[in-house]
């Protein structure tokens, strides 16, 4: 286990002061995505199929991946080709390159402690926003909207209240500390909620990591909605976290 590593609960890792604040991660995206022209800003997260459900998460995110052709995709599915990079775009590359980089090792660290195979998929990174009364409520990162095997969450900053990373199945509230990244299994019992930011700003980086493509190719994805269609509730009521918490009291 790597120096910085800390094991926070059976499967939980926290790897310690990753994101350094030196790569003035959160600052660099603001310069970019906080500009008033252009079309790459923060967008309002989503839920699922592309759905907005503002009760269920409200957040502001920005969606980076570079692809093995040396494209970019940015933020909904736009995708833009090395000819044509901006200045701007070419600064988006670099931060996902950072953001990627700074986890190889945590990510080698984990799979080599729980014996876990060549997780060779990486999804987009989304870089989210959380302000006042901003959430995510409870979810597992695996399930029948999306396949993945291990969950990654890093936070940039925490000079804000509330904001805790809350496993609501084992009991576990975490206050994160700037740098942190928190590496755990995708599955329904790691079920977790971004808890309501009660002042400031928070910065999440978040990805899900699988052992292969072929579960999010398109062929794939029209198979997990019409599972969707066919066997989940239209209207399904989610407790609140702060609920979810308190019982767990």
């Amino acid at each position: 286990m790597l120096p910085n590593a800390e094991v926070l609960y059976p499967g939980i890792i926290v790897y310690r002061d990753v994101f350094k604040k030196e790569y003035n991660l959160d600052g660099r995206l603001e310069a970019v995505l906080s500009k008033t022209q252009g079309k790459k800003h923060w967008n309002l997260a989503q839920t699922g199929y592309d759905t907005l459900n503002k009760d269920y998460r409200d957040a502001w995110d920005f969606k980076i991946k570079e692809n093995d052709g040396g494209s970019l995709m940015l933020g909904n599915g736009t995708f833009v080709e090395p000819n044509d990079f901006t200045e701007d775009e070419i600064e988006l590359r670099q931060i996902w390159r950072e953001a990627k980089g700074l986890q190889l090792s945590a990510v080698a660290d984990y799979m080599k402690m729980f014996q876990i195979p060549p997780l060779n998929y990486w999804e987009a990174f989304n870089f989210i926003k959380y302000g006042k009364n901003q959430h995510f409520n409870v979810h597992s990162d695996h399930g029948y909207s999306y396949v993945c095997v291990l969950s990654s969450v890093g936070y940039i900053n925490d000079d804000y209240e509330g904001g805790e990373l809350f496993f609501d199945k084992i009991g576990v509230s975490i206050k994160p500390k700037a740098g942190d990244l928190y590496l755990f299994p995708s599955s329904y019992m790691y079920s977790h909620a971004a808890m309501p930011v009660i002042s400031g700003t928070k910065y999440a980086i978040v990805t899900m990591l699988d052992y292969q493509e072929a579960p999010h190719t398109p062929m794939y994805r029209e198979i997990e909605a019409s599972y969707e269609y066919n066997h989940i509730t239209e209207g399904k009521k989610f407790k609140p976290a702060e609920q979810l918490m308190k019982e767990k009291e």
